[in-house]
C-alpha cells in the first residue's frame, strides 16, 4: 500500500512538472516577440488614403499562427500607460480603428522570421481634426497540446497583443489647452536636493509634449542655484501627466523659490507655475551653537583657572614684597 501510495505520488510530480513546463515554454514563446515601430506618429488630410507598415517579429523556434487586429487606445492613468478599446467602446473624438484596413487578417509566422502587414489608413472627409489614437495588433491563437487547450499564466498576457501605437494627427483647427495642475515640494527640507512633484493636465484637442524646466533660486539673493529639464513625455487630451524632479544641493540655508517653466504646442503656449520651500540644516546648526557653548564655558572655566592661579600668584608676592620690606627694615635698623 506504502509501495502504491509512493508511486502514485511520484506520477503526480511527473504530471505537474510537464505541465508547468509545457505552460512556461508556450508563455515564453509567446513573449518572444517584438513589433517594429512599436509606435508612429503622421499627419494627414480629410479625405486623404495612405498606407503604414507594421513588422511582428516571431523570435521563438516555432511558426506562431494568430490574427492582425485593430483596436482605439486611450491613456487612463497619469504614467501615459495605453489601455486598447474595442471601437464601440472607446470615446468617438479620438477614435480611428475603423479607418484602418489590415492587408490580412489572419496570419502564421514562421519560426525566427516576421511577418509585414501594410495597413491602409482612409481618413473620411468629414473626420474631425486633431487627435486620433488607435492601434494595430497581433493576437496569437491559443496554444494547444495533443487536442487539449494550454492554460498561459497572466505573466504572458501582453504578449496576446503585440500592439504598434498609431497617433495620427488630422490637419484642421486645434484647440490647445493645457495647464499645471500640480507643483508640490516640502514646505521644509534639512538637506537638499529638493524633491520636487509636478502634473501636467492637458485640455487640447490632441497629445503634447511640453518641454519643461525646474529652477531653484534664492530669494534673498535672486541667483539662481540649479536648474533641471524636466524628460519629454506625451500628454494625452484630457489626462493628466505627471513628473518627478529634484533640484538643488546637499548644502542650502534660506528660503527659495521653485519655478516651473515651459512651453507646448504648434503656436508657442506657455506653462508657468512656482512653490516656496525653507531649507536648514537645524542638526549641524545646533551642533555648532552646542560646540560653540561647550567652547565658551570651557574657556571661561579655563580663564577662570588662570586668573585664580595669577591671583594667587599675585598675593604670594605680595606677601613676599612685605615680608623683604620687613627684612630690609630689620637690616636699617641694626645699621643705625
Amino acid at each position: 500500500m506504502k509501495n502504491n501510495n509512493k508511486l502514485l505520488f511520484l506520477i503526480f510530480l511527473f504530471v505537474s512538472y510537464f505541465m508547468l513546463h509545457v505552460s512556461f515554454v508556450h508563455a515564453q514563446d509567446l513573449v518572444n516577440m517584438t513589433v517594429v515601430p512599436p509606435r508612429q506618429e503622421l499627419s494627414v488630410q480629410q479625405g486623404e488614403e495612405t498606407r503604414i507598415q507594421v513588422k511582428f517579429v516571431n523570435k521563438t523556434d516555432s511558426p506562431i499562427s494568430g490574427y492582425i487586429k485593430k483596436a482605439d487606445f486611450l491613456v487612463l492613468d497619469k504614467d501615459g500607460s495605453p489601455t486598447l478599446f474595442d471601437t464601440n467602446t472607446a470615446n468617438n473624438r479620438f477614435s480611428a480603428s475603423s479607418w484602418l484596413t489590415p492587408s490580412e487578417e489572419r496570419v502564421t509566422i514562421a519560426a525566427n522570421d516576421q511577418y509585414i502587414s501594410t495597413v491602409t489608413i482612409k481618413v473620411p472627409k468629414d473626420a474631425y481634426p486633431c487627435g486620433k489614437y488607435t492601434s494595430v495588433f497581433f493576437e496569437p491563437v491559443t496554444p494547444s497540446l495533443g487536442g487539449q487547450t494550454v492554460k498561459v499564466e497572466s505573466a504572458s498576457s501582453v504578449a496576446f497583443r503585440l500592439s504598434s501605437l498609431i497617433y495620427l494627427n488630422v490637419e484642421g483647427q486645434c484647440k490647445e489647452n493645457a495647464y499645471v495642475s500640480k507643483l508640490s515640494a516640502p514646505q521644509f527640507l534639512e538637506y537638499g536636493p529638493v524633491p520636487v512633484d509636478v502634473e501636467i493636465l492637458n485640455r487640447s484637442d490632441y497629445h503634447i509634449t511640453p518641454r519643461v524646466a525646474l529652477s531653484l533660486t534664492n530669494i534673498l539673493t535672486d541667483n539662481p542655484v540649479d536648474t533641471q529639464v524636466l524628460p519629454l513625455q506625451n500628454i494625452f487630451p484630457d489626462m493628466p501627466r505627471a513628473y518627478k524632479g529634484e533640484v538643488g544641493k546637499k548644502w542650502m540655508i534660506g528660503r527659495y523659490k521653485i519655478t516651473l517653466n515651459g512651453g507646448y504646442g504648434k503656436t508657442g503656449q506657455t506653462l508657468s507655475s512656482m512653490t516656496y520651500v525653507w531649507i536648514f540644516p537645524w542638526r549641524v546648526a545646533l551642533m555648532i551653537v552646542l560646540t560653540l557653548i561647550v567652547i565658551y564655558f570651557l574657556g571661561r572655566t579655563i580663564m577662570d583657572k588662570m586668573n585664580a592661579k595669577t591671583n594667587v600668584l599675585e598675593k604670594e608676592i605680595e606677601e613676599e614684597k612685605a615680608e623683604i620690606d620687613k627684612l630690609r627694615d630689620a637690616l636699617k635698623k641694626r645699621r643705625d
